[in-house]
Formats: C-alpha cells, sequence, structure tokens
C-alpha cells in the first residue's frame, strides 16, 4: 500500500473529532505526503477544518493535501481508510431522545448508546450507515473503515450486517480503567495487564496484574476504607481528553459484584435499572451528571473556536493522542502487529455472549484485518446484566434494517431502562420519538 494513503473523514466538518485524529496522523512519519477528503453535507464547516489541519501540515511538516467535498463517490473512489464520526440529525434529534422518554420518568445522562435514546440514535442512523456501507464497497472495496460514531455496536454491526468490508469500532472507554489503576497502584500502563470483555461503554474487567502480580487481591487492599473518587478528581481530563465527573457507582458496583467496569458512570448508568428511572433525585445521590443539549452546543462552539486557533496559527497543533485510529492505519501499512481495544461481532470471544453481536475486547490488528482476542466466559454474576443488551441491540439493528416498528418495540421493551414501564407505556413512548424525528426515518415512514 502506498505512504500516500487516501484516508476519508466521514464528518470531516466535525470540530471535535476530525482536526485531532488527522493531527495524530500527521505525526505519524508512515503517512506523511497522505491525501485527505473531508466529506461532509456542511462544506462550510468542512472548510474550517481544512484550514486548521492546513496550518498544523504546514508546521508539523506532514505534506497532507486537503479536500473539502459532499460527494461521496469523490470522497470514497479508492480509498484506503474511512473514518466515520457523524451524528445523524444533529443535536437538534438528540433533544428529542433526551426530553420525550423524560415525560415517561427515565432521565438519561448521555443517550447515545443505550436507552431510549440510544434506540432512536440507532434508527435513523442504520439506513445511512447501510447505504455508506454499500457505496464503499462499490467503490473502495479493499479499504479500511474505522468507526467512532455510536450507538457503536449496532452502527459497527450494520457494516457486517451489510458489507464485508474491514470494519472496527473505536471507542476510548478501557483507557480511563488504565488511568484509575495507574492512579492506584502508582505505576505507568505499561505495567498494567488487562482481560475485559463486554460491550461498548458496558465492560467488565475479568482479571489484570500489576507487574506480573494479581490484580484484584492487591486492589483489595489498595482501595480497602478508600472510594474510587479519591483517585479520579471531578473536572479533570482523561487520556481522551473528556472531563471526568463522580466514579461513584463504579466504586459500588465493584463492592458488589467484585469486578471492575467502566470508570465513566455516566454510561454505565444507562445499561442498569434503578438510578434513571422512576425519580430524577436518583441522580443525585450517585452523583450522575446529565449532559443537556444547550450544554452540547456550547461544546461545539468551543471545539470550534480551538480549530479557529490552529487555522490561524495561535494554537500549536496537538500532541498525540490516545486514540488508536493512526495506530490502527500504521499496522494496516507496515503489518506490525497492534494490539488495544476493539469492537466486532462475536465469533465466540466471549463465548456466553450472542454469536453476531458486537462485542468490546482486546484485538490483534495487522495487514490482514481485525482478530478478536478471547476472554472466555463472563461471571455469571454480570452476564445477564450484559446478554441483555447484546439482545436489545441485535433486534434494533434488525427492525432499523428492515423497517420492522413491532421488533423495535420489542427491542424497547426489553431495554433495562425501561423496566418501570408497562408494555402499553414503552410502545407509546417508542412511537412519540419515532415520530419527532420520523424525518430520518426512511425505513419506517416511506414516502
Amino acid at each position: 500500500m502506498s505512504k500516500q494513503s487516501k484516508i476519508v473523514m466521514v464528518g470531516g466538518g466535525s470540530f471535535n473529532w476530525s482536526p485531532r485524529i488527522i493531527c495524530d496522523m500527521m505525526l505519524e512519519p508512515v503517512l506523511h505526503g497522505s491525501k485527505v477528503f473531508l466529506l461532509d453535507p456542511n462544506q462550510a464547516a468542512a472548510g474550517e477544518v481544512k484550514a486548521a489541519c492546513s496550518a498544523m501540515s504546514k508546521t508539523l511538516g506532514a505534506n497532507f493535501t486537503f479536500t473539502v467535498t459532499d460527494c461521496e463517490e469523490k470522497a470514497f473512489a479508492g480509498a484506503d481508510f474511512i473514518v466515520i464520526a457523524i451524528s445523524t440529525g444533529g443535536l437538534d434529534m438528540m433533544a428529542h431522545d433526551l426530553k420525550i422518554p423524560e415525560k415517561y420518568h427515565i432521565y438519561q445522562t448521555v443517550g447515545d448508546t443505550s436507552g431510549p435514546g440510544g434506540w432512536n440514535r440507532t434508527l435513523r442512523n442504520v439506513p445511512v450507515f447501510s447505504k455508506m456501507a454499500h457505496k464503499i464497497e462499490q467503490l473502495a472495496p479493499d479499504a479500511v473503515v474505522l468507526n467512532y460514531t455510536n450507538p457503536m455496536g449496532t452502527l459497527t454491526g450494520t457494516f457486517y450486517e451489510t458489507s464485508k468490508l474491514k470494519t472496527v469500532g473505536l471507542c476510548h472507554g478501557i483507557f480511563s480503567s488504565f488511568n484509575l489503576l495507574e492512579r492506584i497502584f502508582k505505576v505507568k500502563e505499561q505495567d498494567i495487564s488487562l482481560c475485559y470483555g463486554g460491550v461498548n461503554h458496558f465492560f467488565w474487567i475479568l482479571d489484570f496484574t500489576v507487574k506480573g502480580k494479581p490484580g484484584y487481591p492487591l486492589l483489595a487492599k489498595k482501595i480497602k476504607g478508600r472510594s474510587f473518587n479519591d483517585y479520579l478528581h471531578e473536572g479533570e481530563k482523561d487520556p481522551a481528553g473528556m472531563a471526568h465527573h463522580r466514579s461513584t457507582l463504579c466504586d459500588l458496583l465493584y463492592r458488589e459484584f467484585g469486578l471492575l467496569t467502566y470508570t465513566d458512570d455516566r454510561h454505565t448508568c444507562e445499561f442498569i435499572s434503578g438510578y434513571l428511572n422512576r425519580d430524577e433525585a436518583r441522580l443525585k445521590k450517585y452523583h450522575l451528571v446529565r449532559t443537556t443539549v444547550e450544554e452540547r452546543v456550547a461544546k461545539c462552539a468551543n471545539v470550534r473556536r480551538i480549530t479557529a486557533e490552529l487555522a490561524a496559527g495561535t494554537r500549536k497543533p496537538f500532541t498525540k493522542s490516545r486514540e488508536t485510529a493512526v495506530d490502527i492505519i500504521k499496522a494496516f501499512i507496515s503489518n506490525k502487529p497492534f494490539i488495544d481495544v476493539v469492537n466486532l461481532p462475536n465469533i465466540g470471544q466471549i463465548s456466553n455472549l450472542p454469536l453476531g453481536a458486537v462485542v468490546e475486547t482486546m484485538g490483534l490488528v495487522d495487514a490482514r484485518g481485525f482478530t478478536p482476542l478471547a476472554v472466555g466466559k463472563l461471571p455469571d454474576k454480570v452476564l445477564p446484566l450484559v446478554e441483555i443488551q447484546c439482545h436489545v441491540q441485535q433486534m434494533t439493528l434488525q427492525a432499523a434494517l428492515t423497517g420492522n416498528k413491532d421488533l423495535a418495540f420489542q427491542a424497547l421493551r426489553l431495554d433495562p431502562l425501561c423496566s418501570h414501564l408497562s408494555a402499553e407505556e414503552v410502545t407509546a413512548m417508542g412511537k412519540e420519538l419515532m415520530t419527532a424525528t420520523a424525518a430520518w426515518l426512511p425505513q419506517f415512514y416511506k414516502k
């Protein structure tokens, strides 16, 4: 493969994702001279990203070239790597995902992966991803697809259901677990080895070592009389640049199950009943923070300002992030194996979860593609919590692909966040969500 790779950023106008991921690429010498296509219907935003990335390329001597386009044929033709970071319908549609469930006493903190918000987000993104998969397969059948868009499981699964493209879902959740253990044991990431598995944003660390010694016995001694919140302080940034809130629920689940899960409670709480449903006061009890659409708009304005500063040269290029997109691209080009977190269909890497469901484990990347690493079984004490999510995601994906409303509502009824509602109430909520976002649901509302 040529060092002058053709790389497509789908959602090239994303101020949050594109400048940082592209900067990572420019910091890798093997990619110098690459051609990057910024594919986005919002060409003005993509133009601002282009200006920022062009300035960084000049500063870093990366010799990248950038093309802004809204034409998929032009962007995908002959592409080597395709990175996807989009939000179909944007924040206007996400406002419905969060607001409508409140009427049914469901108060989602994030709303992009599970629960009614993740369900509705899947329904409107799947048609876009399905069409994209077909087009990429026609125009660039050898391309490698890296998906950052949530819901990670269903949207990565869409590519596997509708194409034979080499595809992986990427997320930085496990990085925060490394960060917590580094803090507790005062070691570096390379001193820690983890075995973990689950679904995106809801994984369990099954075993780990610290400098070769069994980790859980060491953790029991270290954490005695203390809380995880003593090590991860609210407001500070994690290795992926995300602001940390509280890990009260992570700490509670560790005491209950004897296993670590994702330290970001704002995601974890959306997979388990009892924390976000019935009564909004429960959120305060567990220090759970909701992110409003207005706050998301403000964040977009802030990263747009940073993009403008990069373009003007008043801000230096980013240092290498912890995101793994560039490491994966390098592994394909150099055929030097790379191991890190991957989201891939279950072919037995988690032996007691449904086959075909997209699960999160460690995986090997080389020129052959993506190979998940086996973790064995999830313990019985946490298996049902994860298994139901696999079923909900698989059913929702099939409903989104086929336009089967009944199946979509059946999937929503199984979601733990709806456990306090009757079947009729869940269906009513689902209909409200679909009606509010009908413009993005062609499979259900055919013209």
